[in-house]
């Protein structure tokens, strides 16, 4: 039996606006593996949290459209289901932490309320065992007195613990595969960090699997087994979270990697940035999409993108000069160290 738990395979997904058709999601594949964590990184805006809401079918709607490919859990393409049969997936086999949890709670209902309704839909028991099992969810999720906290509303609960009740709305059917999108937005440095270590055990507790989305590298480096880092809607590179701190070898990853502070910078020198900006949906290049921003860019890179190259088992880039930025990586160059032990 396979452990892939979850296999996007060639995901397109489209929206349609008043200026035109756009591509959000382009051509994205990767898989997902029993109790392996998967971080999706990138700058806001290059398809993260849409790829998560496509995997969900929670797109907008009419605007929102898969156009093309497979998400197949555990065998199932989620693509051909309708509506009634996402809904029986949705909490049960798949659960999800939305970015914000003031917008993931219902701010006129109580919190107990929202959680039965989760575990009501899903599982055939009564509602006093069902009270019984949310409140042992939120005690499981740290919140204190949780039987009292059931009958409270979410603008009682401060920031921290309202995406703990995120957590245990998400966990309470013990779900096969978790997805956090950005978990630990908003949230001060002391309360990210507790989040990020109860989804650890949590996820060690039930032996679930996660796709955890972030746009900042050192979550990936303290919680990811292996990464996706995307731009412009598609996949810059894929590999094992050691293979992304070790040897990056799109130019994008190594951008990002250059741009995370350091203690043992220079006082008053300033910050590495990417320059330029992410080119508009309805303006993509020809070419790579990373192509105006790229140090690295020569005439090839303008005329056609790059496809996917494995460069090592398990490793894949899509750039043409790979090799080049693999070889000053490895060479030291002017670049700071990327060990993953100095990230996380």
């Amino acid at each position: 039996m396979s452990d892939v738990i979850l296999s996007v395979n060639n995901l397109i997904t489209e929206f349609n606006t008043d200026e035109g058709r756009v591509r959000a999601v382009d051509d994205v594949s990767f898989e997902v593996k029993q109790g392996e964590t998967l971080g999706i990184v990138g700058e806001s805006g290059c398809g993260k949290s849409v790829t998560a809401l496509s995997i969900m079918r929670l797109l907008p709607q009419p605007v929102g459209e898969i156009a093309g490919g497979q998400i197949l859990l555990e065998g199932q393409n989620l693509v051909e289901l309708d509506i009634s049969q996402m809904q029986k997936i949705r909490g049960a086999r798949i659960g999800m932490v939305f970015q914000e949890p003031m917008t993931a709670l219902n701010p006129v209902h109580t919190i107990g309320r929202q959680l039965l309704e989760v575990i009501l839909l899903h599982r055939k028991i009564s509602k006093e065992q069902a009270i019984r099992q949310a409140i042992e969810m939120l005690d499981k999720v740290g919140i204190p007195s949780p039987d009292i906290r059931m009958s409270e509303y979410p603008h009682q609960l401060s920031g921290g613990m309202r995406q703990r009740v995120v957590i245990a709305m998400a966990l309470v059917c013990q779900p096969r595969l978790l997805i956090a999108d950005e978990p630990t937005t908003a949230l001060d440095v002391t309360i990210q960090a507790q989040i990020l270590e109860l989804i650890k055990e949590l996820q060690k507790d039930l032996g679930m699997s996660v796709i955890l989305i972030t746009h900042d590298l050192g979550v990936i480096a303290e919680t990811s087994d292996s990464v996706v880092v995307m731009y412009a809607g598609k996949i810059a590179e894929r590999g094992s979270v050691y293979d992304l701190f070790d040897q990056p070898t799109h130019p994008y990853t190594r951008g990002l990697l250059e741009s995370i502070p350091r203690l043992e910078t220079e006082p008053k020198s300033r910050l590495t940035i990417i320059p330029g900006m992410v080119p508009g949906l309805l303006d993509m290049p020809k070419g790579c999409r990373f192509e105006n921003r790229c140090r690295y860019r020569q005439d090839g890179c303008l005329s056609a993108p790059p496809g996917i190259e494995t460069i090592a088992p398990g490793h894949d880039v899509a750039c043409y000069r790979w090799q080049e930025v693999r070889s000053e990586v490895v060479a030291g160059g002017d670049s700071p160290n990327f060990k993953l032990s100095a990230v996380a």
